[in-house]
């Protein structure tokens, strides 16, 4: 036991007379790689659909869906990486094909903040989506309401021709049968006189 306390005694006198420099800056490379991370998310928010999927199955609901001004895609999904767990489901789950609107980047990748609580919380990944994007899918919007709306107004024309045609048809077809039933009542007339 006084051994013992004796190396105690030395090792702190050690620490204190002969300070240790640090051999890796954290702030640059990470001390260790956990084999099993998949990687940050990417977003990719021209192929995304808006679908949700992602955030439906996320087990700690780590993904939220930011709306669009446009209807296709709706929402595009934006993952806080304080409460992620980097199991990938998101990536598994989405429909988009071959390639996936979510997915883990892989390799490595360092969460460096300043370490509290709030500044976790804070820590998202958005998908950058440019204005001029934006805009584009509105007139595409727009130019298939328009399309749409053409469409309607011919097949609503065509299906009042129709109507009218089949109207006029079946007066024309009645007037004949009027006219045969006519020339049928005076021949009929003749063979009784007789």
């Amino acid at each position: 036991m006084f051994f013992n306390i004796i190396e105690k005694i030395v090792r702190v006198t050690k620490a204190l007379t002969e300070p240790r420099i640090a051999t890796k800056d954290v702030t640059k490379d990470t001390m260790h790689h956990s084999p099993i991370f998949r990687g940050m998310h990417e977003i990719k928010y021209d192929i995304c659909t808006g679908c949700e999927a992602c955030a439906k199955i996320c087990p700690v609901d780590a993904i939220v869906m930011e709306p669009l001004p446009i209807k296709r895609p709706k929402a595009l999904p934006e993952v806080n990486l304080g409460i992620c767990i980097f199991c990938g489901l998101c990536e598994d789950v989405c429909p988009t094909k071959p390639e996936k609107a979510i997915k883990l980047s892989g390799g490595t990748f360092e969460m460096i903040t300043g370490g509290t609580d709030e500044d976790i919380k804070n820590y998202w990944v958005k998908p950058e989506v440019p204005q001029e994007w934006i805009e584009q899918k509105k007139k595409e919007e727009e130019e298939k309401a328009r399309k749409k709306a053409e469409m309607l107004a011919k097949k609503k024309a065509e299906a009042e021709a129709k109507k009218k045609a089949e109207a006029e048809a079946k007066a024309k077809a009645d007037a004949e049968a009027k006219e045969a039933e006519s020339e049928k009542k005076p021949e009929a007339g003749e063979g009784d006189a007789q």
